[in-house]
């Protein structure tokens, strides 16, 4: 691993896996980079690019790629595999600091064709992922330095305007602004049914999606308040979040128990649904949500 997947707790809560055997080091002819993402939240995801070896010192002796491998068992290398399907697998040779070599090692790379010059900004949720995994793994100090030197997307202040303006005229708008949704109600907008179009809720806010714009399909049908604060906390989405008709949906999320950067990525995620999307809309706000927020 040496994106998201370095670190021996990430692996272990938030990917679901069982490492039998755990090392650090490095990969010779690959360099760290960062692919587009997922604009206005996770703009930015950690990919890998060649980058030949030279024969003198310094930068000419070519990249290192510095990062974690494990072994797993089969089934969970596919899981892994499916979760990571943004990339392909490559195998290479993997050197651990301590002087191991270990053939056939998977590393994720961007999938064959797509660009590996275009670059993106990681969020900050990601990139401290990153730079903890390192720091828990022990890898090289020069490397952690590397990391630590990256900077995060920050929301632009037209970007943040626009979605206050948006926030408000919802609020300001008759026919809108005291329309209430319940969770069942919202759950029946799945996509599934094309009578009843996709929309999702984050925060109090019900966003009809464009259909035009790809989201994950676990957001359709559901407030994606806790997962979205899951996923800010390296938590297992799959084994935390809890659907409407699932025990322990309620209570929803308080907002006012959030702290600032959870409560930044949040309106960050409410951004990517509103900003992506000319059709996409806030047309509600969610009951049980509301019902759940205690100063």
């Amino acid at each position: 691993g040496e994106g998201s997947n370095i670190g021996l707790t990430t692996l272990k809560q938030k990917k679901n896996l069982n490492p039998s055997k755990y090392l650090v080091g490095t990969i010779n002819g690959w360099e760290l980079y960062f692919k587009p993402g997922f604009k206005y939240v996770e703009p930015g995801w950690a990919a890998i690019r060649p980058q030949p070896n030279g024969d003198g010192e310094g930068e000419s002796k070519g990249a290192e790629l510095h990062g974690s491998a494990f072994l797993i068992p089969e089934g969970e290398a596919a899981d892994l595999d499916r979760q990571e399907g943004g990339y392909d697998v490559l195998s290479c040779r993997f050197t651990s600091y301590d002087g191991e070599v270990v053939e056939d090692v998977g590393i994720y790379i961007p999938k064959k064709g797509k660009s590996t010059v275009e670059e993106g900004t990681p969020s900050l949720r990601y990139l401290r992922l990153l730079q903890n995994g390192a720091r828990e793994g022990g890898l090289s100090y020069e490397w952690i330095r590397r990391l630590d030197s990256f900077e995060y997307y920050v929301t632009p202040p037209d970007v943040r305007a626009k979605t206050k303006q948006w926030i408000a005229e919802f609020h300001a708008d008759p026919a809108r602004k005291d329309v209430l949704w319940s969770a069942e109600k919202l759950s029946k907008y799945d996509g599934s049914d094309p009578s009843l179009p996709a929309h999702t809720s984050v925060m109090q806010y019900v966003i009809q999606v464009d259909p035009e714009v790809w989201v994950f399909s676990s957001w359709k049908g559901h407030n994606i308040t806790r997962r979205n604060l899951l996923q800010f906390n390296g938590k297992s989405l799959d084994t935390n979040d809890i659907r409407h008709n699932e025990p322990g949906f309620r209570p929803l999320p308080n907002i006012y128990q959030c702290s600032e950067e959870e409560k930044e990525y949040l309106m960050q995620n409410l951004e990517t649904l509103l900003h992506r999307g000319s059709k996409s809309k806030i047309v509600a706000q969610l009951q049980p949500f509301l019902e759940d927020q205690v100063e």
